[in-house]
């Protein structure tokens, strides 16, 4: 008898202790761009940062858009009252590179309270931190 009641608690104590060997990148990683978009829709552009590797790079048509670069303009969205939209994520899909990385691609959905949106697929590469996966590269 006891050594059923111990089976289910020694259990939940190693998952306490040993989360890498019970991670899934595809639910991780979607769990963070889920999170990504709640703190764009609550403005949190602090909270966004911890979702990049601090030698993050964004690659757009106009150019290469470092971290720093990247928040300073996230931050500049909707300053002064402005309409930074309500940004959601779908059709993500992730692919496992490595024990180590991950790539996920999928669509941003900016809808704007005017009616209009702006619609981008983007891919994005992670790399596995002791912090979670965080974005090292981002094309859109």
């Amino acid at each position: 008898m006891l050594k059923n009641l111990l089976t289910p608690l020694l259990a939940a104590v190693l998952a306490c202790f040993c989360p890498v060997a019970l991670a899934d990148p595809d639910q991780e990683i979607r769990a963070a761009l889920d999170y990504y978009a709640e703190m764009w829709n609550q403005g949190d552009i602090d909270a966004i940062a911890g979702y990049y590797d601090s030698g993050f790079l964004q690659v757009t048509d106009e150019g290469r858009i470092g971290l720093e670069q990247l928040l300073d303009d996230l931050r500049t969205i909707g300053k002064d009252g402005g309409d930074r939209g309500t940004l959601s994520i779908s059709e993500v899909r992730v692919t496992e590179l490595g024990a180590e990385s991950a790539a996920a691609h999928g669509r941003n959905r900016l809808a704007f309270k005017d009616g209009s949106e702006f619609n981008i697929w983007f891919v994005t590469v992670y790399r596995k931190t002791p912090f979670g996966w965080k974005a090292v590269l981002t094309r859109q």
